[in-house]
Formats: C-alpha cells, structure tokens, sequence
C-alpha cells in the first residue's frame, strides 16, 4: 500500500488538486488518480493491485486512510 501512497505522492495534478481545495473538495481527484496510481504499479504486485482495481468498495476503505496524510504532504510540497 505504500507503494501506491508514492506513486499518489508523485502525481503533479493531485499536488494541484491539494493545493487549490479543502480536504473534501481534494477527495474526489484523489479517488479518480487511485486507478491511475494501481495501473501503474500493477506489474509489481498484480494479485492485490488488480483487487483493488476490480473493486471499488475495498479500494475506497483501504486506499481511503491514505487521503489527509497526502493531501497535507502535496499542499506543504
């Protein structure tokens, strides 16, 4: 999961997002980069990264955790 967490970390349009919107307002551009993230890093753990892109309830609650720590850490950024 920190995989992805980086891969978040690394996208411009998300530091953005963080940037220019309150914390609610950066959650939807958060979940819609999330595919984007696990497409990306499917080649290194397939198994667990093509769970989560099959299935979007478990992608939001474990992916989920993950939404104010990089929304503070692209808004200092």
């Amino acid at each position: 999961m920190l995989q992805i967490r980086d891969l978040l970390l690394k996208s411009e349009k998300l530091k953005a997002s963080a940037k220019n919107n309150t914390v609610k307002d950066f959650e939807f551009s958060y979940f819609d980069d999330i595919d984007d993230a696990l497409i990306e890093g499917l080649s290194q753990n397939q198994d667990f990264f093509s769970l989560l892109l099959s299935n979007d309830e478990i992608k939001r609650q474990v992916l989920g955790i993950f939404t104010d720590e990089i929304y503070q850490s692209l808004r200092s950024a």
